[in-house]
């Protein structure tokens, strides 16, 4: 197999994915480790201990500036809304309404970025002042903030330690290109706004000004304020990673069918799974989460009957050296179904909700009656699981997302309002770590 290429100053990507026996072997040991880990880390009666949601505030359904139109998902309409949390402020888009909003954890407004042919104006400025200003130019009264701009259908949003805001958005149909192969729509940009309101500019493909991504499937920054945008076509998923400035660094294509596969994989029909990747906080590296089901035949016809998943491995990517490092086991999520006559346990793969800058990564699964959370710290041969309880009876849509000190936070779109609420993850990793 050949591993993806980058295309950046020239450097060749080199695949590690020949693991020799030494390395089975520390997988092994780890992987036993991370089974005493799970242990440890339930109650008494085996089940996962609960971390319990803070309510932080709620937002009504309307069209004034500190409100949200997530009212219309259930119409069934194309829509996005994400929520992003740094230093206590959050963030939240609303592509139905064409807008961006911050809010103080007290559920104060901020700040709102606002298209003016689909909100009014807000109330606390005058319409004279939108007017005269600019699109992309602030006016501000006392400690709230008005951006008027053209968003067609903001989405993916985040921030960096200088509070400089990114968007996701689209560009007009006559701007639309197609790729190389020309079977798909490049028809996204990551909008740039300064942290006093004001746009900066459009980062596209080869930086500040270039043409437009494939879709976008998640926006990331590093500690260093380095911009990764992931995008999803009909091959892979491909990173651009840029520099604090906006000029690209590094393009990282990772395309499906040349995804690694473990050595005690080879002999056997596999089908691999890459759903996103992640970057690191503080080096050059890509994580890439892979989820691998064995094909089922029946011994006699040799036909196929089925596909069960076996595991899930997670790959850094040196993307400076090009090469895969050491993969690590990522345990399965086990659900159980009882029914009347039996009892019946499944592996289930978590997804990946992202790293924090101390080097735990996260990963989530749906329950019943909220979520399962596996917390993993490679360096120090730690797992923890916990539970994420949440009542999702009359709620009709929900984002969640993970800070970079490692707090969980999520809006859920209810009967009568939107809730937005966070779990105070970082505590429990920090008596994990104490030095940190």
């Amino acid at each position: 197999m050949t591993p993806p290429a980058i295309d950046s100053k020239n450097k060749p990507l080199y695949s590690s994915r020949r693991m020799n026996k030494i390395v089975n072997r520390i997988i092994l040991i780890f992987s036993i480790l991370s089974l005493l880990s799970l242990l440890y880390s339930c109650d008494g009666d085996g089940q996962s201990a609960s971390i319990e949601s803070e309510k932080m505030f709620s937002l009504r359904y309307g069209s004034f500036e500190d409100e949200t139109k997530l009212y219309y998902v259930k119409d069934g309409a194309d829509f996005a809304s994400e929520i992003y949390m740094r230093d206590g402020l959050f963030y939240i888009s609303d592509s139905n309404s064409k807008k961006v909003m911050s809010f103080s954890s007290y559920g104060d407004l901020l700040a709102v970025f606002f298209n003016t042919d689909t909100n009014p104006v807000p109330s606390f400025i005058q319409l004279s002042e939108i007017k005269a200003s600019e699109e992309g130019s602030p006016s501000e009264k006392a400690t709230q903030r008005a951006t008027p701009f053209p968003f067609r259908n903001p989405e993916k949003i985040v921030v960096d330690s200088r509070k400089y805001l990114y968007v996701s958005d689209y560009v007009s149909e006559d701007r639309y290109e197609k790729d190389a192969d020309g079977t798909q729509f490049l028809r996204q940009i990551v909008l740039r706004f300064a942290e006093d309101g004001s746009f900066i500019d459009y980062i596209g493909q080869q930086g500040s000004g270039g043409m437009p991504f494939p879709y976008i499937k998640n926006l990331f920054t590093t500690a260093s304020n380095e911009l990764v945008v992931v995008c999803a076509d009909n091959n892979g998923l491909t990173a651009f990673w840029y520099s604090a400035d906006g000029f690209l660094l590094y393009k990282i294509p990772v395309e499906y069918k040349m995804l690694p596969v473990p050595e005690t994989l080879y002999s056997q029909d596999v089908i691999s799974s890459l759903s996103v990747l992640v970057p690191d906080s503080h080096s050059h590296k890509l994580y890439l989460l892979i989820d691998y089901s064995k094909v089922d035949y029946d011994e006699s016809s040799k036909v196929q009957f089925g596909i069960t998943y076996s595991q899930t491995m997670l790959y850094p990517l040196d993307i400076e050296t090009g090469a895969y490092e050491h993969p690590q086991v990522i345990p399965s999520y086990e659900e159980t179904i009882n029914n009347e006559l039996s009892r019946q346990v499944y592996s289930v793969p978590y997804s990946f909700l992202g790293v924090t800058e101390s080097g735990w990564f996260f990963f989530t699964v749906a329950e019943n009656d909220g979520c399962s959370l596996l917390m993993v710290n490679p360096e120090d041969q730690k797992i923890l699981t916990r539970r994420l309880p949440m009542d999702l009876s009359d709620t009709s849509y929900y984002s969640m997302s993970l800070s970079d000190n490692g707090i969980i936070s999520a809006l859920f779109s209810g009967e009568k309002e939107v809730s937005v609420t966070w779990w105070r993850t970082d505590r429990l990793i920090n008596t994990m770590n104490p030095g940190s």
